[in-house]
């Protein structure tokens, strides 16, 4: 083989193999390629001053060639990486963690506006819960907008993923107010915070009907991502959704908020599920691509 450039390389594989990456990976371009490419060489310790213009020989200890070897097989860009970005920071990612999408970012910034809001209202100390929280993008995020300290919870039925986000809690921890706390339960929705008050409740629970949607859904998300925070079975549905607003509504303080991300084709029908539990106002948000995609619930 003649030596050639990894710049060079990488040209030659994202041209020939193109449709194979659109396929797995809508809307790569090289410039993303490159960038993700320089990150993940980073982490390996590898220099990457010169990363593109130096010889390139594909070998089975070279961490370059596993990281090429791996986007042929389709593995998320994320998980390759073991970091995916979210709101303003980046976040420590493995395959028991759904990837941190960027349209869930509109829950960070409605949660934001009205936690902001209270703030204006009353002085006293917040208190804010995530239901199924992964990698911890979502109340960690929270932690870090706010101006002023607040009491946090994070629950999650994956002990795993319990792990993923208390290290993101660690490394970020920095970037939170130092008299903000932030706990990690391990429990089914809030089967285990009975006797807990919040003024803000978030979630982006699994909300992929297992045969009814399934089809629909990317198949390298559901080659990868971990099916526990992705899929309900259809016939528990209903029922899955009526406990857990149950839950919420029991456990927010008057004039408290639940905002969920949900599916686009279920929304309106758990509005109504809310509606009838008790919730004041119920009223659905659209995603960047004008798709019903969050629930928000006033109590």
């Amino acid at each position: 083989m003649i030596p050639i450039s990894l710049g060079t390389y990488l040209e030659n594989f994202f041209s020939d193999k193109k449709e194979r990456l659109s396929e797995l990976y809508p809307g790569l371009t090289i410039n993303r390629l490159k960038d993700e490419l320089t990150q993940y060489a980073r982490q390996k310790k590898i220099n990457v001053d010169d990363l593109f213009s130096s010889r390139y020989i594909p070998s089975h200890t070279n961490p370059i060639t596993n990281y090429f070897n791996s986007l042929v097989k389709g593995y998320p860009l994320e998980y390759i990486r073991g970091r995916a970005h979210f709101y303003k920071s980046e976040f420590d990612v493995s395959e028991n963690v759904l990837i941190p999408r960027s349209e869930t970012e509109i829950l960070v910034e409605t949660a934001s506006s009205f936690l902001r809001d209270w703030m204006k209202m009353s002085d006293e100390r917040l208190r804010i819960l995530d239901i199924g929280t992964g990698s911890g993008a979502i109340i960690i995020s929270l932690l870090q907008e706010m101006p002023r300290p607040l009491e946090a919870f994070a629950t999650d039925i994956s002990k795993d993923a319990l792990e993923v986000a208390r290290r993101n809690y660690f490394n970020l921890r920095y970037t939170i107010p130092r008299e903000s706390s932030l706990r990690l339960i391990c429990t089914d929705r809030m089967n285990d915070l009975d006797q807990e008050k919040f003024h803000l409740i978030v979630s982006n629970p699994p909300y992929i009907k297992k045969r009814e949607d399934r089809d629909f859904v990317h198949h390298q998300v559901d080659n990868y991502e971990p099916h526990l925070a992705l899929y309900l079975e259809d016939d528990s549905y209903d029922e899955w959704f009526r406990t857990l607003f149950k839950q919420v509504l029991n456990s927010l303080y008057e004039e408290g908020i639940f905002i969920m991300e949900g599916h686009e084709d279920h929304l309106e029908d758990l509005c109504e599920v809310c509606n009838m539990i008790g919730f004041s106002t119920v009223k659905i948000l659209k995603d960047y691509t004008n798709r019903n995609r969050f629930l928000v619930a006033k109590k």
